[in-house]
């Protein structure tokens, strides 16, 4: 018996669909499977504690994971590695909610919605304590060139902004004026209006947000975080703040996460929160679906996967 643990939740119609397809599989929840059938668990949707269980097991057949998120620096990506399974993620379904967001987060300041809502919580006075601005002709550096950053590539680009990529190499991406190398970004750091981490998490990404990228920035710009909380040190991040090096921080993920109602990150008027949402998007099950299905029949059918193959020594 070969078992597909359902741990994310489908709608009726899908799972019809894959008992028609499949008749010789077996798919269960997780509140359906017994300790005794945890060998015969071949493929996984959605992440699910018993994970770690089965890797643990010499005996496990498990051989496909699809996880329903972009990033998965929370997997055991090793040991994932070692027991050769393949691991599948859902990159790119976030990306117009997520470039979406980070407009929302620059618009929102440089318009003075922020201080206008101040303001009508506050003094209630018929001016504002700044001067409104656009976003044409401003620079924006995103970190990530991705599905992420070329939405969001493409949506600055229509404002007018100037738009500037930093990947591994340097690679040219759709949408950005330049790309430089994640070696060689001084000169762009020094220029850049708004900055975004759109990267995922990794031993070379985590903390890489610090003091002494902060240093190199000569604009004040607006810091936004979509990525993942540890790419920024928190600690640094409020003295760059403090230091007027940055002018804004808008975080939708955080260090630690979720804040403690007395993070000091709570208190500051220049810092925007969101606890972790601007990836949300409308028909979550329909739209994460697709990318299972395609997948599940590929390996079915040759023992591999259709799409989104995470590589598990990158993390991505």
């Amino acid at each position: 018996m070969s078992i597909v643990l359902m741990s994310q939740a489908t709608k009726p119609d899908q799972r019809q669909q894959l008992h028609q397809q499949y008749p010789t599989w077996t798919f269960k929840t997780p509140a359906e499977l017994t300790p005794a059938e945890y060998d015969e668990v071949v493929v996984m949707y959605g992440n699910q504690p018993l994970l770690k269980k089965f890797l643990a097991r010499p005996t496990s057949k498990l051989k496909f994971l699809q996880v329903v998120s972009a990033g998965v620096d929370y997997l055991p990506l090793a040991a994932l590695k070692k027991a050769g399974v393949l691991v599948a993620n859902t990159s790119g379904i976030h990306a117009d909610a997520i470039s979406e967001s980070v407009m929302a987060a620059m618009l929102t300041v440089v318009r003075g919605y922020h201080a206008a809502w101040e303001n009508q919580t506050g003094d209630r006075q018929w001016s504002l304590p700044q001067v409104t601005s656009t976003l044409a002709d401003q620079q924006l550096l995103i970190y990530g060139t991705g599905q992420i950053g070329q939405s969001l590539a493409a949506k600055a680009e229509a404002f007018g902004m100037h738009v500037f990529g930093v990947n591994t190499t340097g690679h040219p991406a759709p949408h950005f004026e330049q790309t430089v190398a994640m070696s060689d970004t001084a000169a762009v750091l020094k220029t850049a209006n708004f900055i975004v981490n759109a990267l995922p998490l990794t031993p070379s990404t985590d903390h890489l947000f610090n003091q002494a990228l902060f240093d190199q920035v000569q604009q004040r710009p607006m810091l936004i975080n979509i990525g993942r909380g540890p790419a920024v040190k928190t600690s640094d991040l409020i003295a760059a703040l403090d230091k007027k090096q940055l002018s804004w921080a808008a975080l939708d993920v955080t260090e630690p996460e979720p804040l403690a109602p007395d993070n000091p990150l709570w208190q500051r008027s220049d810092v925007l929160i969101t606890p972790h949402i601007s990836g949300q998007i409308a028909h979550f099950r329909r739209t994460v679906f697709p990318i299972f299905a395609a997948n599940f029949a590929e390996f079915v059918k040759t023992g591999n996967l259709a799409r989104n193959q995470v590589d598990l020594s990158r993390g991505y």
